[in-house]
């Protein structure tokens, strides 16, 4: 009977691990092109009108009879998406959308859907709102499904005319084909060089997909000469050459003077050296003892190149330089990096910043950009983090609150791999109150072989402010707790070490003890 029993509770500790096994591991689809927010930190990107988180959805503010929730603007990539279809968890809530193609979504207006789920939407960005009319409506979770079109070909440009010998100065053919690139914000110029130099400069002139038949007219200029033409859209900038020679008889009037009385090498040569900077690209909102990451975009709008141009800043301290010298040819553009960083005594209020690019030749450009710095209202620390089972990692963490007023703190926590794939996640729930610093634990269950250098991102948002950390974390085998910072043993690890350590010296003093007295074990249990 008793052996009977021991099996059955085998048994159940084995369907028990089974179950327990399926939940810790946390199996679920993927391969999915969607959006999904389900969390205040993903509902946070968005915006609130009279409405809120409660922790689990997203619902009307106290006192309040209406409200609305606008999401952020989806981003479906470079080359545009199809937006197939919008679920979502919740009550009584109505949609619009808008489909745009700028990145704040100002090109377009909210409109009703007929249908949810059938879209039909394409291009690059979409973003929907919510609108609460009762304190029933809620809005638990929402899912948005794309599709990312495929990347049009690269732009192309072929010149057909001018080639080949010339008789005339005047109507010269220029016959190009444009294929390819996205196809907006079409723009084409050309320049005409010759041994000397520059004979015509940049010069804009329409242009279309397809075959342009154009013409121009030369002067005072024969011999051998080179065209370029260069064709812009969205996705870059493509020059292409072609060359072509004028014969003119002896005599031939060009203007006042003769093609004999004024020798080609006594042409002036007009070059022009000329750059543009274009608009910062980037978060310009940072948080006291914080930095962001920025670009800057530069177009050589000359008609000769540029070398070695370096992007400089102010000496405000702000910024710093990421990016090396660049040489740019005309009509092209290059792009340079830098970040903007504040320190934790930084004053919270808006700084005007200059930026200037510089190239060797002395050609340069400068523009302004404004910074806001704000107030750092929540301090977040993890203080330890390890693997105290094969299933689960603990985190320590602090919250030093900063704004003199209490704040509750939701704290979404996630384990990336090096592809930054969320492996493990959790969440976790807590208060501090004004002025105070409150430490903190929580367990996320882990995959039993999960291993290697991972990182650890903690999310965090209260009612006045949310951020984020990064920390490398290794993490290690399951027996002795190794998962921390940089790799280094735990302060769990050395403990359970000491522990183990300390039973196997007290089994051994009362082995010798009960050597020394003649007793069994048996005889510890017998009264």
């Amino acid at each position: 009977m008793k052996r009977e029993v021991s099996i059955s509770i085998f048994a159940v500790l084995i369907v028990a691990a089974a179950i327990l096994t399926v939940y810790y591991l946390n199996v679920g689809l993927t391969g999915f092109a969607v959006f999904e927010q389900n969390t205040n930190s993903t509902f946070s990107e968005g915006t609130y009108t009279n409405v809120l988180y409660s922790g689990s959805a997203v619902v009307l503010d106290s006192n309040q009879t209406s409200g609305t929730y606008a999401s952020k603007v989806f981003d479906g990539g470079a080359g545009g998406a199809t937006w197939n279809n919008l679920t979502w968890q919740g009550i009584g809530v109505t949609f619009e959308i808008r489909n745009c193609t700028t990145a704040d979504c100002s090109d377009a207006n909210f409109t009703t859907p007929s249908n949810l789920n059938n879209l039909n939407l394409t291009g690059r960005y979409f973003q929907y709102k919510t609108s609460f009319d009762s304190v029933s409506d809620t809005l638990g979770s929402v899912t948005v499904d794309y599709t990312v079109a495929q990347q049009a070909t690269p732009l192309s440009v072929s010149i057909s005319e001018p080639a080949g010998e010339k008789t005339s100065l005047s109507a010269l053919p220029l016959t190009f084909t444009i294929a390819g690139g996205t196809g907006t914000n079409l723009t084409c110029s050309y320049g005409i060089t010759y041994a000397g130099g520059v004979l015509v400069s940049n010069t804009g002139i329409s242009c279309a997909a397809g075959a342009n038949t154009k013409t121009f007219d030369l002067a005072n200029k024969g011999g051998d000469n080179v065209l370029t033409l260069y064709a812009s859209d969205s996705s870059g900038n493509v020059p292409t050459s072609s060359g072509f020679s004028v014969s003119l008889p002896a005599g031939t009037i060009t203007g006042e003077t003769t093609e004999e009385e004024t020798p080609a090498e006594e042409i002036p040569t007009v070059a022009v050296t000329q750059i543009s900077l274009g608009e910062v690209s980037g978060v310009v909102d940072i948080i006291q003892g914080d930095s962001s990451q920025l670009t800057l975009s530069v177009q050589n709008t000359g008609t000769v190149p540029v070398t070695s141009c370096v992007l400089r800043g102010d000496d405000s301290g702000f910024v710093t330089v990421t990016d090396s010298a660049k040489d740019i040819n005309p009509g092209e553009g290059a792009t340079f990096s830098f970040e903007v960083s504040a320190s934790q005594e930084t004053s919270p209020e808006a700084y005007t910043l200059g930026l200037s690019v510089d190239c060797a030749d002395g050609t340069t450009a400068s523009r302004e950009v404004t910074v806001n710095v704000l107030q750092k209202k929540l301090d977040f620390e993890v203080t330890n983090v390890q693997r105290t089972r094969g299933d689960r990692v603990r985190v320590d963490y602090s919250l030093t609150e900063l704004s003199g007023e209490n704040q509750n703190v939701e704290v979404y926590f996630s384990i990336l791999d090096v592809s930054g794939l969320d492996v493990a996640n959790t969440s976790q729930n807590s208060s501090v109150d004004a002025n105070e610093t409150g430490n903190f634990r929580v367990n996320i269950p882990v995959n039993e072989f999960l291993e290697g250098n991972l990182t650890l991102s903690a999310a965090f948002n209260s009612q006045v402010y949310s951020s984020s950390v990064l920390e490398p974390i290794s993490l290690g085998a399951p027996i002795g707790g190794f998962a921390i910072f940089g790799g280094e043993g735990g302060a769990g690890g050395i403990i359970i070490v000491l522990i183990v350590a300390l039973v196997i010296v007290a089994i051994f003093f009362v082995v010798r003890k009960m050597r020394q007295s003649g007793k069994t074990f048996g005889d510890l249990f017998r009264h």
